[in-house]
């Protein structure tokens, strides 16, 4: 049977609108990271923000809940994805209609006895009074009053979702699996933890309103009912654990294939529990996982990328238990996909993107996974020998940031050997590293050295930016620092030819911040007699604007009246670039998707730098395109418009903020056109025709999943363009060619170059030969064992000769010996380092003779490492002046390993 189409079938009979699943990702609900109820995409039509599309509705959601995954594997009934049935209804129909479509499915759509079924009501709490309403409706249904029972606030009551809001009773239908399944007491009820009876379906009837003092009845009554698909398989197949049910078979399957293990009974043999354990977690992620990629989220160190991460690696993890020591997560995607296909067609079309993600995930975990459970073990073994519980705060913060480890796994398993972490202690000890991170990298030592002195500062005064609106202002200083050679000190006055620092009562200069610099100008004084150069403008502390500069000429005084002016050129060549990063930032989401983001930037008069999340290998046409889709925006000459709004009304509006960065109540919006929407502080141009040009100079990979572009707009790129323009002129000049047939001319060449290079390494080649065998041919007897060793590094051809060719040459020294008791060994000098080549006939490997062994030793005498076959190898070191000890060494390891 399927469940979630039978579900919506029967509410649409019964006039319900069926929508699909939102994604996993909420559009609108900045309380929340990821999806975790049925109700959550409508919570803008129970809060009166929207109306909805029809009074009634019913969906199939997929949610994710983080609170349960510390219990996934330890219980049959915890997960952290699944898909939750819903009907809601929107000052429509209430308790007795709710009621009535309950019964009605669960009885005759799924056939489940009405003897396997209990029911809870509310039963009151100080002035909320008992839910007799519910309770009579059920009664009126034909249940029997016997299998009713009554709970408190805490069992039976929703809300509010704050400290205020709509709220109501609740109503619960229970499955039950049997008095075999339960605790035997005379008090076992629905209530009961012992695995007897489950929930299968919620119905909330959203009738008060609690406005932090009492409940007040809302006008509008609501119905929202949750059923958890997972959940109502087990009771349609009578399963007391939702893994095995026909939800999981596919995966249960793959995963017997891949480990030869399946979930056993635990009753009568306890240590089926590690595996069971391991089967449910792998099984549970796995679906997880997969539906988080589809949805948009990124594996990464904060928000919902680290929930996903976590996942990842505790199921890699887990499969270590299992004994998986190779890649297998994609294995069990592949399951995954062809059970959910069909219900949910993205996650088939999303595949390769998942399976990549997941591929580089399982790669990176892996590599560190082994070395990091090392440390792990020996500081649990320390631990036990000093007799102490808790793992100190460094070592688990080292574990997280070298070797991966997500610091829930690492007190899992701690816990695991009765051990502890303090997580509030690790939770402050990485607070106080990210801090001093922050400050090491992202602190300008230009203000560094007063900070405290600033700090004193913003308490005395508040500096106000005007600079959004007016470009020049009249204005007073308020605070003069002058340059001396002790320091920075604060002062009276600073005449011609000082450097220092002013602060103004008001300033239209923007502040270095949010990656963009600060602006420069003049301050003039009002009788126009001096004038002060700004050379930067920076906020060392909130509220506090410095001007960084000298004096030109004349002399300004403390609380003397001046004007203060933008450098205008200065200011349009920042705003060019930045609006062009907001540009690039909509064409890299257009072209390659959602899960692209926005990881740093810099943005000054001169170029962009645009720091990003990409995953995968990008495109050779990647640059081509994104400068196409900008310049073709920059040619319309969209509208670029700035407004103010408040936070909920621009993530409505789909504007993209920055997860690290902090937010007020009101925001500031840059739009572009139709199509660009980011919450920003800095400097833009009017239109997108100001920015004249885009132009991309370079695109790299600078870390794990990320990448840099840099670019220049406006003349800048026209003087860039006009460089390379040059650059190809005077390259077809020297060369002789016309411009278009330069790169034919650049590829004959370089295969000239390269025939030429081949050409004398073979000659090189010969006459190595026939040095080595001038010294060595006549130094054996035909059946004595020949040590051949041979130093290039002083020869005329030493640098034609590489690894490669020193390996044909040893082969072809190997054969004029006829292949019989002969063992070479040749070194030469590269990049100014030993390399040794080791090469040995099969007769003598026969004999005991391993060249990889011996390369490992030799490489170890000459402080580097070796190794290879044991009828050929290669070594390096640090030092050419062990090359001679070196062969002295092979010659005597041979001769000894042969006799």
């Amino acid at each position: 049977m399927d469940i979630r189409k039978e579900f919506l079938n029967f509410f649409k009979r019964n006039d319900h609108l069926v929508l699909p699943s939102s994604g996993l990702v909420p559009d609108n609900d900045p309380s929340v990271l990821l999806t975790t109820a049925g109700m959550q995409p409508f919570k803008p039509y129970y809060l009166g923000i929207k109306n909805p599309p029809f009074p009634r509705i019913t969906t199939v959601q997929k949610c994710f809940r983080t609170s349960d995954i510390d219990k996934i594997g330890g219980t049959d009934r915890h997960l952290t994805f699944f898909e939750m049935l819903g009907n809601f209804a929107f000052a429509d129909y209430f308790k007795k209609e709710a009621i009535s479509y309950a019964l009605d499915f669960i009885l005759n759509v799924l056939k489940i006895p009405e003897n396997k079924l209990y029911f809870t009501v509310f039963s009151g709490y100080n002035e909320l009074p008992m839910d007799e309403e519910a309770r009579a409706y059920w009664i009126s249904s034909g249940v029997n009053p016997e299998r009713i029972y009554k709970f408190g606030k805490g069992d039976n009551f929703w809300g509010p979702a704050g400290t205020t809001g709509p709220c109501g009773p609740s109503t619960e239908i229970y499955y039950d699996f049997g008095e075999e399944h339960g605790c035997g007491k005379n008090t076992c009820n629905p209530n009961c933890s012992c695995g007897r009876f489950m929930e299968i379906w919620n119905l909330v009837f959203t009738q008060y309103n609690f406005d932090g003092k009492s409940y007040k009845d809302l006008p509008n009554k609501n119905i929202d009912t949750g059923m958890g698909l997972e959940r109502i398989y087990a009771a349609v197949d009578d399963s007391a654990s939702v893994y095995r049910t026909s939800l999981f078979e596919g995966i249960f399957a793959k995963l017997k294939d891949i480990t030869g293990k399946e979930l056993s009974d635990e009753k009568n043999n306890t240590g089926n529990h590690e595996i069971n354990k391991a089967l449910k977690i792998i099984a549970d992620h796995s679906r997880a996982i997969y539906f988080l990629i589809t949805d948009g989220v990124a594996p990464s160190n904060e928000g919902r990328g680290y929930i996903l991460r976590r996942i990842i690696r505790r199921a890699i993890r887990f499969g270590r238990v299992l004994g998986i020591n190779d890649f297998f997560l994609n294995e069990i995607g592949n399951a995954i996909i062809t059970d959910y296909k069909n219900a949910y067609p993205e996650i088939e079309e999303r595949k390769n993107f998942s399976f990549q993600i997941v591929s580089e995930e399982e790669k990176r975990f892996s590599n560190t996974l082994k070395e990091g459970t090392k440390v792990l073990v020996s500081n649990i073994s320390e631990l036990k020998a000093k007799n102490e519980k808790y793992l100190d705060s460094k070592d688990a913060f080292r574990l997280y940031d070298t070797y991966g480890f997500p610091v829930e796994l690492t007190g899992e398993i701690l816990a695991e050997n009765g051990l502890l972490l303090d997580m509030d202690k690790f939770d402050s000890y990485i607070k106080k590293h990210a801090e001093v991170s922050r400050e090491r990298t992202t602190f300008n030592k230009k203000v560094a050295e007063n900070i405290d002195e600033y700090k004193t500062f913003a308490k005395e005064i508040n500096c106000e930016f005007a600079g959004y609106e007016k470009t020049d202002l009249n204005t007073k200083i308020i605070k003069i620092l002058k340059e001396e050679k002790s320091g920075k000190s604060q002062v009276e006055e600073i005449c011609e030819n000082e450097h220092g620092e002013v602060i103004l009562k008001n300033t239209p200069f923007y502040g270095e911040k949010g990656g963009e610099i600060g602006d420069k100008g003049i301050i003039i004084s009002e009788n126009n007699e001096a004038v002060f150069i700004v050379e930067d403008t920076q906020i060392p502390v909130e509220g506090v604007y410095i001007h960084k500069g000298f004096v030109k000429k004349g002399k300004f005084e403390l609380n003397e009246n001046v004007t203060a002016k933008v450098d205008m050129n200065f200011r349009k060549a920042i705003g060019k670039n930045h609006t062009g990063t907001h540009l690039l930032h909509w064409a890299l989401r257009s072209l390659y998707g959602k899960e692209i983001s926005q990881a740093g930037s810099f943005v000054s008069d001169e170029r962009i730098r645009f720091d990003y999340k990409f995953f995968g290998d990008p495109e050779k046409e990647m640059t081509v395109k994104l400068e196409n889709l900008i310049n073709k925006k920059i040619q319309d000459n969209d509208v670029v418009k700035v407004f103010e709004t408040t936070k909920e009304y621009a993530e409505e509006i789909g504007a993209i903020a920055l997860f690290e960065e902090k937010y007020g109540k009101f925001v500031r919006v840059v739009e572009i056109g139709n199509y660009s929407r980011e919450l920003c502080g800095g400097i833009h141009v009017k239109r997108t025709g100001e920015l004249g040009i885009f132009k991309i100079i370079q695109d790299s990979g600078i870390g794990s999943n990320l990448r840099r572009i840099e670019a220049v707009t406006g003349l800048t790129a026209l003087s860039y363009l006009n460089e390379k323009d040059g650059l190809v002129k005077e390259i077809s000049a020297r060369m002789g060619v016309n411009e278009n047939e330069i790169l034919k001319d650049i590829v004959n060449l370089k295969s000239d170059l390269e025939d030429s290079n081949i050409k004398l390494e073979q000659i090189s080649i010969k006459i190595a030969k026939a040095d080595v065998l001038k010294k060595h041919k006549d130094l054996f007897k035909e059946n004595e064992i020949k040590v051949i060793a041979f130093d290039f590094s002083k020869s005329d051809y030493s640098e034609n000769l590489n690894p490669k060719s020193m390996g044909v040459l040893s082969d072809e020294i190997k054969d004029y010996f006829k292949q019989k008791n002969v063992f070479i060994i040749l070194a030469n000098s590269i990049n100014g380092k030993p390399i040794l080549i080791f090469n040995s006939s099969r007769d003598l490997i026969d004999k005991g003779i391993n060249c990889s062994v011996i390369a490992k030793e030799t490489g170890k005498l000459m402080k580097g490492g070796g190794g290879g076959k044991p009828d050929f190898a290669q070594s390096g070191g640090t030092d050419m002046a062990l090359v001679q000890e070196a062969f002295n060494f092979v010659s005597k390891k041979v001769k000894e390993t042969i006799n």
